[in-house]
């Protein structure tokens, strides 16, 4: 009997349900890859063909089950049909799912869970040698029953080495499979293999892959993509859990959008203020807490030209001089109207000195030929820049953790370099906005062309996603058609620079942001998730560690000659010109 779980290259997708129910599985991936929903989703197929099972509940949050099937719930909750504090009939209860298929949630969320759990898994193998018909035992939170160490429930171990005979299948889950003992890993012959990065954990899977490439795949699976081997499905598929019937009680609570209490206005700025003596030693760049995002909180930002708001003053019995307005850049997030301070480089190039070096670059009148450029006007902008730290698995014998960073310009995707001046070098422009499909079509590319199949052959993508990437990169004119072959396109990349790789060199900032106070700052296009995209096909053990959003002052210098304008772009902290390598 197959029982269909989701979908795979568009397709249904479905498993052994004899093997799932006597065989054993192991459930394997880290926090937020979507363990519980998979569980969750195994368990309604389960109910929906009323074959029983017993899941051991370690945080309470099955219990939805019930809103839709008919199961037993045992617990210390009001609501619990059993109190397992005072349960003295549970064999019973046990023999009756074995024998009706009514499922039993164990919850041991909120009780001494070993001991409890041990005394279930004794009297369930018991019950087992007596009924000799399939059933399921179910353990969320392996680690916490079956760790690497002497403390490991016994009964469990046992019933994943003799169990099948007796009807009794063993599914066990876990985050940290580094941390579970391998007698009971070893015996799973079924796997479902999530998203993993911590080393240690890749290292323990590594014995249900051929290769080292393929467990290193593991770290740039998606939340809720899997990994099926074993005799659940004839062969190792990449698929996706379907939808629950039941809610999802395992949701992280979400922070609802607040607004911040209004600054008080009636406090002398001097005397609110620490105030620091001027120093000749440079201070370490650090970034304050709203700039430095985590992996999943990116904010939508862009700046443009904003008139000056006055501060509002409270009443004052005594009267004072009004304050002075102050003006500023202002970003705004999706998620809140609140506004984030700018921070930036400071400039230290005044306006005068920014004209004079514009001046020295622009063209002269000869005796016969040529014009005179004219100086129109020069204003100074804020460019908008953000520095990335990664953290990537490097080596192809022997894997060790690597740190890098850099600065990706904000506007276009190019690589920064601020150590003598702003430069900028394409990297990452021609891949910013493509789909993580179309940018791994992109790569697969060889210069002197390619068809459709070759590239499904060489990515390993169904026909249906490499069509939509080719239309995709052929719409933002990345590649084009240059011959036939056999009635076939043959397509070939416009890309101007190679994938970007990374390195092991570490960026500084030359000097301490500072809080803007005025200016403009140019509109942010490239975001986080462009960047977190690309990373995921270039380097697929990538993650962010964290990423700052600064700006650089740069003096936007207009030239005119008789027939035409340019722009010269002058670096404000260095007091060099802006240079792009094409």
């Amino acid at each position: 009997m197959d029982i269909i779980v989701g979908k795979a290259n568009g397709r249904d997708f479905s498993i052994s349900g004899q093997e799932l129910v006597t065989g054993r599985t192991c459930i394997i991936a880290q926090s937020g890859a979507g363990k519980s929903w998979t569980i969750a989703v195994l368990c309604e197929q389960l109910c929906r063909y009323h074959i029983g099972f017993c899941l051991i509940d370690t945080e309470g949050e099955y219990f939805s089950l019930k809103d839709r099937f008919d199961l037993t719930w045992i617990g210390a909750d009001d609501e619990c049909e059993y109190d397992i504090e005072r349960l003295d009939n549970l064999k019973d209860i046990l023999r009756d799912s074995i024998r009706s298929g009514v499922p039993v949630i164990y919850d041991v969320s909120e009780v001494e869970m070993t001991e409890k759990v041990s005394h279930l898994a004794d009297i369930l193998y018991d019950l087992a040698t007596e009924e000799r018909k399939p059933y399921l035992l179910i353990v969320e939170e392996a680690d916490k029953f079956i760790p690497q160490s002497r403390d490991s429930i016994k009964k469990i171990e046992e019933i994943s080495r003799r169990g099948r005979k007796r009807g009794l299948g063993l599914m066990v889950a876990t985050q940290r499979p580094a941390i579970v003992t391998k007698n009971v890993l070893s015996q799973c012959n079924n796997q479902i293999i999530g998203k993993l990065s911590i080393e240690n954990d890749l290292k323990a899977v590594d014995l249900f892959f051929g290769s080292k490439r393929e467990v290193e795949e593991l770290s740039s699976l998606n939340p809720g993509d899997f990994y099926i081997m074993g005799g659940l499905t004839r062969e190792k598929t990449r698929m996706r859990f379907g939808k629950r019937e039941t809610k999802h009680r395992g949701l992280t609570p979400i922070l609802a959008p607040r607004t911040p209490d209004p600054v008080q206005d009636d406090v002398d700025d001097m005397d609110a203020v620490p105030h620091e003596e001027p120093s000749d030693t440079p201070k370490a760049p650090v970034a304050p807490e709203d700039e430095v995002m985590s992996l999943y909180d990116e904010p939508d930002v862009s700046v443009t030209r904003l008139s000056s708001e006055p501060k509002e003053t409270k009443p004052n019995p005594k009267p004072k001089p009004k304050p002075k307005p102050k003006s500023g850049p202002r970003v705004r997030t999706k998620k809140t109207s609140s506004p984030l301070e700018e921070r930036a480089l400071p400039a230290r190039i005044g306006r005068d000195e920014a004209l004079n070096i514009a001046g020295g670059r622009m063209k002269k009148k000869g005796l016969l030929f040529g014009t005179n450029e004219r100086l129109v006007s020069a204003e100074l902008v804020y460019w908008p820049l953000c520095l990335f730290e990664v953290r990537y698995i490097s080596g192809k014998i022997r894997k060790i953790t690597q740190e890098t960073s850099f600065i990706i310009d904000a506007t276009k995707g190019w690589c920064a370099d601020i150590s003598d001046g702003l430069r900028f070098r394409a990297c990452f422009s021609d891949y910013i906005g493509l789909s993580e499909d179309a940018i791994r079509v992109l790569d697969a590319f060889s210069i002197s062309g390619q068809t459709a199949a070759e590239i499904e052959a060489q990515t390993r993508l169904s026909p249906e996603v490499v069509e939509d990437a080719i239309s995709e990169l052929s719409t933002k004119k990345l590649i084009t058609e240059s011959e036939m072959a056999a009635g076939r396109e043959v397509w070939v990349p416009l890309v101007r620079h190679g994938m970007p790789r990374l390195g092991t060199g570490m960026v500084r900032l030359p000097a301490a942001l500072e809080t803007l106070d005025g200016g403009t700052v140019l509109e942010r296009i490239v975001h986080q998730q462009d960047i977190r995209t690309i990373l995921k096909v270039t380097q697929p053990t990538a993650e962010i560690i964290s990423c700052q959003l600064f700006s650089c002052p740069v003096y936007e210098v207009k030239v005119a000659a008789s027939t035409c304008e340019k722009t010269i772009f002058i670096d404000g902290f260095v007091g060099k010109k802006v240079l792009v390598a094409r």
